[in-house]
C-alpha cells in the first residue's frame, strides 16, 4: 500500500511538472495596415499594436512571364508601447506595377 501510494505522489508529481513546462509567448501585431501608391509604385504596411515582426508584401503585375508575383519588403520589428515603421517595397525594380497590399506576420 505505502509503495502504490509513493508511485501515485512520484507519477502526480511528474505530471504537474509537465503541466509547468509553458511555450515562449507568440508575439503579435495588430492595427496593421497597408497601401499601394500607384504614382510611386510603392507598397506598404504598418502595425501600430501589439509587438512583433511583419513586412509588407504585394501583388505585382507584369507585362512579362511571370505575368504577376509576390513582391515584399524588408521584415520589421515593433516593440512594446512605440510605434511601428513602415516596411515598403517597390515595384521598380522587379520589373512590375504594384497593384495590391497586405501585410504579413511572423
Amino acid at each position: 500500500m505505502r509503495r502504490l501510494a509513493k508511485v501515485l505522489a512520484v507519477a502526480a508529481g511528474g505530471a504537474m511538472a509537465l503541466a509547468g513546462v509553458t511555450t515562449p509567448a507568440r508575439a503579435e501585431v495588430w492595427a496593421c495596415s497597408s497601401f499601394v501608391n500607384t504614382t510611386t509604385n510603392v507598397a506598404g504596411a504598418v502595425c501600430n499594436g501589439g509587438f512583433g515582426t511583419y513586412r509588407v508584401a504585394a501583388k505585382c503585375n507584369s507585362a512579362h512571364y511571370p505575368y504577376t508575383r509576390t513582391v515584399v519588403g524588408p521584415w520589421r520589428t515593433k516593440a512594446s508601447g512605440q510605434a511601428g515603421s513602415y516596411s515598403l517595397v517597390s515595384g521598380d525594380p522587379q520589373g512590375c506595377h504594384v497593384v495590391h497590399a497586405w501585410w504579413q506576420v511572423r
